[in-house]
């Protein structure tokens, strides 16, 4: 046997593995919009509590790391009855609705919800509860159905609430004394759940909810406008009861609804008048500056959370807003560039904000600037948003990319509002919080990311442990065609492989795609499918040298020369 020819057989093979090996890299260099991703150069710490949800999500489709129980019903509650009314979205109506979907040993005891939400978040590991306190003035009776305009509060349909009592607490409240006490409220919780740093205590809470509305939502409580400075004395009063009873729990407010409650407190009848006086922008800087004038006063800080609700106003093309024409491309691109209106000083979106002047977008930077001036230190929540779209591939996006802003931004927690149709939003939270279904999620600080091309957003991150592994998020909103993307890790540390993780087409399941066997001098290629999003855990050998299989040669090459050796020694074998 000739073993030369053999010899030059097995150098052909490497010769052309290493040749095509070569092309490759050189094909897949020379295309595709480049990204940029700095490692080592720490932006922030990421608040996990921005992948949260309001109560009535599903927690056995969503990893969440917090969840409120809020809304229009939480207004008008009684802790002692669990007794609700509607409001304006039913009629007025007074019922035991806030109990009808949980555990059976929390529906006939004091302040049910409350306690059904920290054993939801226990059951499903969730860290962070927000609990909506009431501030409007009264709540529910016992008495049940639908409440006239000739009912009004104060009768017999409504109970008076009192921030403080007057005598000892009691945990079997007097349900006929006609007053709803908030502190007693608290001691109970807290006798039943522990304080804020307990393990199943209510960690934070909120200062009611939406009171720039109800004039229109409880109307027959809040007969009229309710001014600027009702508000604050009612905020201030509630948060120190809060504070004085728990004092590392933390306070939200005002639950401001939307646009024009950051405005002007949607028209309050003293706002002018406190705007021209004092120079305020707009509502959001008097509030701030009230809420450090009360810690000043009384030495302790009532508010830790700036608490705002964000619902997109962008019309799509059919003039429609957060409409849910899927085969229409313009009203899906309406969908996906929405997001700019937080953080994109050159984008206008079609909505009234914009026909009005839209002089409070982008809206974070706008929200920094009021609280770095008037309350530094406070922290931001937006405890109700939704861009639309849970239906559809494009919410997912979407969805992703508020994610990725609110990380950037430094936004500290948010829960959103879904509605029935809502697991491609929620399968954009996973990519966060649990992209491989075994709970791994993006990592807890921010890096440097840079990028050129407007259809794509980039997030990357670390962990603080530094487990050597670097996460990429990078939502592709080209509707209709691939995206090819060059990423480069700028750092001197060497990277192996990637795995792949994305979200896209007519499924909400989060794939797990092919891994990236090989990145050489840390930079590899890849194909983005339209409309997705698509997270890359980059890993690196356990050391730069003398690692596992890190050698010269791929472990490819390593087979062929071994496999060509055993051929040499069996046929020397024969030969003998």
């Amino acid at each position: 046997m000739n073993f030369k020819k053999i010899i030059s057989a097995v150098a052909a093979i490497l010769f052309a593995f290493y040749a095509g090996q070569s092309a490759f890299a050189e094909q897949s260099s020379q295309s595709g919009s480049k990204i940029t991703v700095t490692p080592s150069e720490h932006i922030r710490k990421i608040s996990p509590y921005i992948y949260g949800v309001n109560s009535g999500v599903d927690l056995n489709n969503v990893s969440a790391k917090s969840i409120r129980l809020g809304g229009n019903r939480m207004s008008a509650y009684n802790w002692e009855n669990n007794m609700s009314n509607a409001g304006s979205d039913y009629y007025h109506t007074s019922d035991m609705y806030l109990i009808t979907d949980i555990p059976d040993e929390f529906k006939r005891v004091p302040g049910g919800p409350a306690l059904a939400l920290s054993n939801q978040a226990q059951e499903h590991n969730v860290p962070y509860t927000l609990l909506t306190l009431q501030m409007l003035g009264y709540v529910t009776s016992s008495k049940r159905g639908r409440v006239s305009e000739e009912n009004a509060a104060p009768s017999d349909y409504w109970v008076k609430v009192e921030n403080h009592k007057d005598g000892e607490f009691t945990l079997e409240p007097d349900k006929k004394d006609g007053t709803v006490y908030s502190d007693e409220y608290l001691n109970y919780l807290f006798d039943k759940l522990g304080k804020s740093d307990s393990e199943t205590g209510i960690k934070a809470f909120a200062l009611d909810n939406e009171p720039a509305l109800w004039k229109y939502t409880h109307s027959l409580v809040q007969q009229g406008d309710l001014s600027c400075d009702e508000l604050v004395k009612k905020s201030v009063d509630l948060a120190a009861v809060v504070k004085e009873m728990d004092s590392g729990a933390e306070v939200f407010g005002p639950s401001l609804f939307g646009y024009s409650a950051f405005d002007s407190f949607a028209g309050a009848p003293d706002w002018q008048q406190l705007k021209a006086d004092n120079g305020y922008r707009w509502f959001i800087d008097y509030y701030l500056d009230e809420m450090r004038k009360a810690e000043e006063s009384g030495g302790t800080r009532l508010l830790d959370v700036l608490d705002i609700h964000y619902y997109t106003e962008a019309k799509g093309v059919c003039g429609e807003r957060s409409c849910e024409h899927y085969d229409n491309d313009g009203c899906v691109k309406a969908r996906l560039d929405s997001v700019k209106s937080l953080y994109d000083e050159t984008y206008r979106e079609d909505s009234w904000i914009t026909d009005t002047g839209a002089e409070f977008f982008p809206l974070l930077p706008n929200i920094q600037q009021s609280i770095e001036k008037y309350y530094p230190d406070t922290k931001l929540a937006f405890t109700e948003y939704n861009f639309g779209g849970g239906d559809h591939i494009s919410g997912a996006v979407a969805q992703a990319d508020m994610l990725g802003i609110f990380a950037e931004y430094g936004v500290y927690f948010a829960t959103i509002w879904s509605f029935d149709k809502n697991e491609y939003q929620l399968s954009a939270i996973n990519m966060f919080t649990n992209y491989d279904g075994s709970g791994n999620g993006f990592g807890d600080t921010l890096v440097k990311s840079e990028y050129e091309n407007e259809d794509i957003s980039v997030y990357s991150s670390v962990d603080d442990e530094d487990d050597g592994r670097v996460k990429i998020i990078v939502t592709n909103r080209s509707l209709h065609e691939e995206t090819p993307v060059e990423i480069t890790l700028a750092d001197e540390a060497d990277y192996k492989s990637a795995e792949v993780y994305s979200l896209y087409g007519d499924s909400s399941e989060i794939k797990t795609m092919p891994a990236v066997e090989e990145i050489k001098d840390n930079t590899f290629s890849y194909s983005l499918p339209p409309l997705s999003v698509t997270e890359f855990v980059i890993n690196q050998p356990a050391s730069k040298s003398g690692g596992k299989f890190n050698i010269a040669v791929p472990a490819v090459a390593a087979a062929v020369v071994i496999a060509a050796g055993a051929v040499i020694v069996l046929l020397k074998k024969r030969s003998k």
